[in-house]
């Protein structure tokens, strides 16, 4: 079947997917297959409630949506509190907003924006597709019972850390949310020694709550480092590390997965298990970059440290005065992107149709002098272009320095709609120009686009004893091209951006990267061939662990392995 035929096959099946409604389901079916509902006879009578709560202490709690402080009622209670609005309001744009709520998310998209801050007290406040409970956990025995009670009632279950999440998957709607932020145990190891690995090497153990920008700065004290990403508030040991994870030190180290030793996991049985490779070794395998929300809930990870090397970093920034020189210069950097690669330099570049700029360039390992030196003949070449740009050169002496000092925080309280594709060597030694057009193409669609030069197969990462995509191994480029919602969309509407950036935008990136797929924490959540996209040829394999460790689908998400034997109905989780 052409590539496109089949394309559009897929979309329209992944469309009618999305929009199902209850009234496509036999009364019969709907109370029979599919998961428990509230105001419904399945949903857990208040007796069992009742019990959970006695069973974790003092931490479950009846979700109330953040901004409901901004709104006159909520569920025919009182909740307008001024001095409360104000103060969520003024916090929008900041990352405590999120991290410190039991259930709030970076894009309020995913929450259908029912209940978010606003001038007007009278708007009305719904649930959305927020959580009916929340365990904040903080033990083990608080982690099983909500996983216990999820599987005995028939409830949907949500897994959130920290809320950093472009797809959706740490909220949804008629279920038991278990929050992991509070898990925030650390053992730093001078020497591992487990009879599952030949490693005996440094090491960390980390609880699930941890964040990457403060492992960073904890093991910066003792001269180490993990491999985490460039983001500071992403959960390490949830979605990130159990997706592959990528970030600054990928070009020398690999993804992170490819530093894991060992999880300490509660399975949907609602056991205590340690996942290694002795020990439950499929299921190890499978957290190693299978995906977050599948396998069970990660309590702590423990990986390999690597001694912080001394860096160097380059800043580019270019003023676009002619498109057409603009775009030869950008294909001139991805010409040059397996250059950089092969010396361990990671990319981190942003472009919009009037903007390009990278920042940064991070060099581990290498002086200043040796950077200035490996890009000169990039630089040659804007030139060459006569492209206007300006560049700096700077060294730091440790990781934890050149970090603070060349990656951003990101922006958060926004609403983008994400998709993402792993440009291989191959697409850019063969074809960059064709490769730049894609990205042209999206950012005259007005489209921002994130890029990353990322190679972790370079020195070996990516490796076979992951479950990560095995075209990991041959990537060079990841760009995120992110559309804005403006947060008043209709569902006609919605649909309608979803169907523009699968047909307009991301098929041009695939035509130009045939074979390749992308990486699955940060993509189209509505991907029509996601299974191939997010896993390759992994999937099949994944799916059998799946239907071995979790044969009740205790854990779901959308496009989690095995996730389409389920269709959202409403909102409501039903067998497909």
């Amino acid at each position: 079947m052409p590539f496109q035929s089949k394309y559009l096959q897929l979309l329209v099946s992944a469309l009618l997917l999305g929009t199902a409604t209850a009234a496509s389901l036999p009364p019969r079916q709907e109370a029979s297959d599919c998961k428990a509902w509230p105001e419904t006879e399945s949903w857990p009578a208040a007796a069992k409630w009742t019990a959970l709560s006695e069973a974790v202490p003092g931490k479950l709690e009846a979700v109330v949506p953040p901004g409901a402080v901004c709104h006159n009622t909520f569920n025919g209670k009182q909740t307008y509190d001024r001095a409360k609005c104000q103060e969520y309001t003024s916090a929008w744009g900041k990352y405590d907003l999120y991290l410190d709520s039991p259930v709030g998310i970076y894009w309020d998209f995913w929450s259908n924006r029912t209940c978010t801050q606003t001038q007007d007290p009278n708007a009305p406040c719904t649930k959305g597709t927020y959580p009916e409970y929340v365990i904040k956990a903080n033990t083990v025995a608080d982690i099983q019972a909500g996983v216990n009670f999820a599987r005995e009632n028939n409830v949907r279950l949500i897994i959130k850390n920290t809320g950093h999440d472009f797809m959706g998957k740490s909220i949804g709607p008629g279920s038991l949310s278990i929050w992991t932020h509070q898990l925030t145990d650390i053992e730093i190891i001078d020497k591992y020694d487990d009879p599952s690995t030949d490693y005996t090497g440094s090491a960390v153990k980390l609880g699930a709550g941890w964040q990457i920008r403060d492992i960073y700065n904890k093991l910066g004290e003792i001269g180490k480092v993990i491999i985490a990403g460039e983001c500071p508030t992403v959960g390490f040991s949830g979605g990130f590390i159990q997706g592959g994870g990528h970030g600054p030190l990928s070009g020398i180290h690999g993804l992170g997965t490819d530093s894991v030793l060992s999880f300490e996991v509660v399975t949907a049985d609602g056991k205590f298990v340690t996942a290694d490779a002795k020990q439950n070794s499929d299921l190890f395998w499978a957290l190693r970059g299978g995906g977050g929300a599948t396998w069970g809930v990660v309590v702590s990870v423990t990986v390999m440290t690597h001694d912080s090397p001394a860096v160097s970093g380059a800043v580019l920034s270019f003023t676009v005065s002619d498109q057409n020189i603009f775009w030869k210069a950008l294909d001139a950097f991805h010409e040059f992107a397996p250059t950089l690669a092969d010396e361990g330099i990671f990319g981190y570049y942003e472009i919009s149709s009037r903007s390009l700029s990278i920042k940064p360039l991070f060099a581990p390992g290498k002086t200043q002098a040796e950077l200035t030196a490996l890009i000169a003949p990039l630089l040659a070449k804007f030139d060459a272009l006569r492209q206007q740009y300006t560049s700096q050169v700077t060294s730091y002496p440790n990781f934890l320095a050149g970090y603070k000092a060349l990656f951003d925080d990101e922006f958060v309280g926004g609403n983008m709609f994400t998709s993402s594709r792993l440009i291989l060597r191959e697409h850019v030694e063969k074809n960059h120009t064709a490769v730049t057009e894609a990205f042209r193409n999206a950012a005259d669609a007005g489209l921002f686009i994130i890029g990353h030069l990322v190679a972790p197969g370079v020195f070996g990462g990516a490796k076979d004893e992951t479950s990560v995509n095995p075209v990991w191994k041959k990537a060079l480029l990841l760009p995120l091209y992110n559309a804005n919602w403006q947060g008043n969309e209709n569902e006609a509407q919605k649909w309608a951006l979803i169907r523009k950036m699968i047909e307009e935008t991301d098929a041009p990136f695939k035509a130009v990267s045939p074979g390749s797929g992308t990486y699955l924490n940060e993509a189209n959540i509505y991907e029509p061939d996601w299974q191939n996209d997010f896993y390759g040829t992994n999937y099949a394999r994944l799916l059998k662990i799946k239907e071995e460790v979790d044969p009740k689908d205790v854990f779901w998400a959308k496009t989690a392995v095995g996730s389409d034997k389920w269709v959202e109905v409403n909102g409501r989780l039903c067998r497909a």
